[in-house]
């Protein structure tokens, strides 16, 4: 003897399931869109706004040009934009005194960069020393102390208003290349923010 026990199917809850789940997929599907429709505009304005400042750099008169770094190099976020300077010959020794070659070189790269101030928020100034030594202590003091003259160079003579400038001491944490104790270790980054919001 056969079992007649069999579920019916209703067909209106069947269509309801059915038009439930193409309305969710429907909202992940444009919500997706809208998500790296959003980035896309956003990585658009900011690369608008840096080749801008770009052409400015190249177009400039400089004895000395810094090198513009990959964001993938760094990892940085979008918006934020890289330029070093060795500190070979931009600083007196091993101070965090600016030599005049080397503040010729930091002021009149700031006031490309005022020129086109409208371009970007704010401008972060890392001091980067050698790879510390085994039980040797981090030169996070000469790295702070040259990004602060560096930004002072920027501000006093630069003419970049003080608002838009902050410094970060990086000591010998961030190789440039991966290499330790390679001598371009030695140097100063200048990251151009072009976010919003204030890269972390």
């Amino acid at each position: 003897m056969t079992s007649r026990l069999q579920a019916d199917t209703n067909p209106y809850i069947a269509f309801s399931d059915l038009t439930l789940n193409l309305v969710f997929v429907l909202i992940f599907f444009l919500g997706g869109i809208l998500a790296v429709g959003q980035a896309g505009w956003e990585q658009v304005r900011y690369r608008n706004a840096q080749e801008k400042v770009v052409q400015a750099v190249r177009a400039a008169p400089l004895k000395v040009r810094p090198l513009l770094l990959s964001p993938a190099q760094r990892n940085d976020p979008p918006g934020a934009q890289r330029w070093v300077f060795r500190s070979q010959g931009m600083f007196q020794g091993d101070t965090a005194k600016l030599s005049p070659a080397g503040q010729a070189a930091l002021v009149a790269f700031a006031r490309v960069l005022r020129a086109e101030q409208v371009s970007w928020k704010r401008v972060r100034i890392e001091g980067h020393t050698q790879t510390s030594r085994p039980n040797t202590p981090e030169r996070w003091d000469l790295s702070a102390v040259r990004a602060s003259a560096v930004a002072e160079a920027f501000y006093l003579r630069g003419g970049i208003s003080p608002n838009r400038l902050a410094i970060a001491a990086r000591g010998g944490q961030t190789s440039y290349a991966g290499v330790k104790f390679d001598p371009r270790n030695e140097r100063v980054e200048i990251v151009v923010e072009y976010a919003q919001q204030s890269a972390p």
